[in-house]
């Protein structure tokens, strides 16, 4: 059995953290545990609020942690620019270590480069820009779901098309021009006065997320500019895992997942999302078959590993 150490930001928006460590199932190959570089409990976290020197007391914890679990594999999931304290502790674990980013990044990404074996990427286009740094250790690692929150069931599914993401000025000016009936959740939507558009402008749990999905024929995917070139976000992968069919705006990767053409809809503009809609003809058994049985965050962990 492997040792797994997660690295990651508990609580996070996306909850990359928690989905991954959800990937630790009963009678399987692997020991997976998490290690939180915010905070791992309270007592942790009122510490942190009280003392100077935050990155050392962040260090020496994992470095016990290190000592204690003796991990085979280190797996950070999301950007992280190490200070000198974690970067010396992760320098001196025999562990192969992996950085699985899913944001732009710059120069200050070097600091790691002779600590970390292998830098994966959840948009394909960011291994050029980390070639040209002078990263080479380099691979292609798209996002994945949670199947313990994003799963199908029978509840009966409403035509209306749905989206759920928080408000940004981009995707309001994309909206704006959708000509069918929306449905949106999402901090900031208060903002946006459009007909045939019912808003909930407030952020909901994943878990909700989840519930409208399996209640919805059709998942809007509206790209968040500020952190995607060509990437696929998680929305991606849930979409389909709960039946829905994913209509997204398109993007390269999408191609290297799903057949654009028969299991997900792509536009480029509203006016063509408008036409694939009424000519719908996806099946959405295909998507979502494809994604429970390749595209959860346990299939990621199995292919670092491998």
């Amino acid at each position: 059995m492997k040792n797994i150490l997660i690295i990651g930001k508990r609580g996070g928006i996306l909850q990359w953290y928690e989905n991954l460590l959800a990937s630790d199932l009963p009678n399987q190959e692997y020991n997976i545990q998490g290690f939180a570089l915010n905070h791992n409990n309270n007592l942790e976290r009122t510490v942190k609020k009280l003392i100077s020197n935050k990155d050392k007391y962040t260090a020496n914890l994992l470095k016990k942690k290190l000592a204690g679990f003796q991990p085979d594999l280190i797996l950070i999931a999301d950007l992280f620019y190490f200070n000198e304290h974690l970067l010396k502790v992760l320098h001196e674990s025999k562990a192969k270590k992996v950085h699985w980013i899913g944001d732009f990044f710059d120069e200050r990404l070097l600091k790691s480069k002779d600590v970390i074996d292998l830098y994966c990427f959840t948009d394909s286009s960011f291994i050029e820009d980390a070639q040209k740094i002078g990263l080479e250790k380099t691979a292609y690692l798209p996002l994945a779901f949670n199947p313990n929150v994003f799963f199908a069931d029978e509840t009966h599914k409403k035509d209306r098309l749905l989206f759920i993401g928080a408000w940004s000025q981009d995707r309001q000016e994309l909206i704006e021009q959708i000509p069918v009936p929306l449905t949106i959740y999402g901090k900031g939507w208060h903002q946006l006065q459009k007909a045939d558009c019912i808003t909930h402008p407030h952020n909901i749990p994943l878990t909700d997320v989840a519930q409208l999905y399996r209640q919805h024929k059709f998942v809007l995917n509206v790209i968040n500019k500020n952190n995607i070139r060509q990437g696929m976000n998680m929305r991606c992968f849930e979409a389909p895992a709960c039946g829905c069919i994913l209509v997204s705006e398109y993007v390269k990767d999408l191609e290297l997942v799903f057949d654009t053409q028969e299991e997900i809809i792509c536009f480029s503009n509203p006016d063509e999302l408008a036409q694939s809609l009424r000519n719908n003809k996806i099946i959405p058994e295909i998507a979502h078959n494809k994604v429970l049985n390749y595209h959860s965050y346990l299939h990621r962990v199995k292919q670092i590993t491998q």
